[in-house]
């Protein structure tokens, strides 16, 4: 009696194949989305034109990174699989996990210079971070924006103020007592500008919050005032 053998293609490659093609697709994605982040003179319309295409992009990639995980599951049931290729695949399915969570949190700080949550002033606080570098040693991360459509360049001081305590003792620190920073915050900015720095806390001291005063020069914003919980994410 004869027997027909059939040799398929194995999944693994089909599955890389794959994921290669939607990295592809997210580099794409992120080439555009640079591309149309530092025009200076893009219009209001065509920045959500491009919001919405990665608005679009970033489902699409949700949902093949999902059924690759689905895909991921399948394989690591079955015993025909090579496990170093699984290793490579897992890999690059974390990899690509990383990638879309980066794309949506650059896509959320777009959408906050397009189409602001609170319109009470054109300027606004867009992220503050802080992340544990040491102990003692931290670094703090800063965004300021404005309402896209605005063409009025922003400009003044950000105050940095660190409170806390120090046994039963309310104690707040500036930035320039924690770091080698002198003094305030300097902005000029027409659409948003980044800050980042060091600064290490003082012994016995125990933080509790951050807060930030801008101080815009100039009578075309106004001044306001925002506090942030003591919460360090890991470097």
């Amino acid at each position: 009696m004869s027997h027909l053998v059939v040799r398929a293609r194995p999944l693994w490659q089909v599955v890389l194949a794959r994921v290669v093609a939607v990295v592809l697709v997210l580099l794409l994605a992120w080439a555009l989305y640079e591309f149309g982040r530092y025009q200076g003179g893009y219009l209001a319309q065509e920045s959500r034109q491009l919001e919405q295409l990665l608005t679009d992009r970033a489902s699409k990639l949700e949902r093949e990174n999902q059924r690759l995980r689905e895909q991921q599951a399948i394989l690591a049931r079955s015993s025909q699989i090579d496990q170093e290729a699984y290793k490579q695949l897992e890999a690059t399915v974390n990899g690509l996990q990383g990638e879309l969570a980066e794309l949506k949190r650059e896509l959320d700080f777009y959408r906050g210079i397009v189409s602001p949550g609170d319109a009470s002033h054109s300027l606004e606080i867009q992220r503050f971070e802080l992340q544990a570098e040491s102990a003692r040693e931290h670094r703090y991360t800063l965004v300021l924006t404005q309402v896209l459509n605005n063409n009025n360049w922003a400009s003044g001081e950000v105050e940095f103020y660190l409170e806390g305590l120090e046994g039963d003792e309310e104690v707040t620190y500036t930035l320039a007592q924690l770091s080698e920073h002198e003094g305030s915050l300097a902005f000029r900015y027409r659409y948003f500008q980044f800050f980042e720095g060091d600064f290490e806390l003082p012994e016995g001291f125990e933080p509790k919050s951050v807060r930030l005063e801008v101080k815009p020069r100039g009578r075309t914003h106004s001044a306001f005032s925002q506090s942030f919980d003591w919460v360090v994410g890991e470097s």
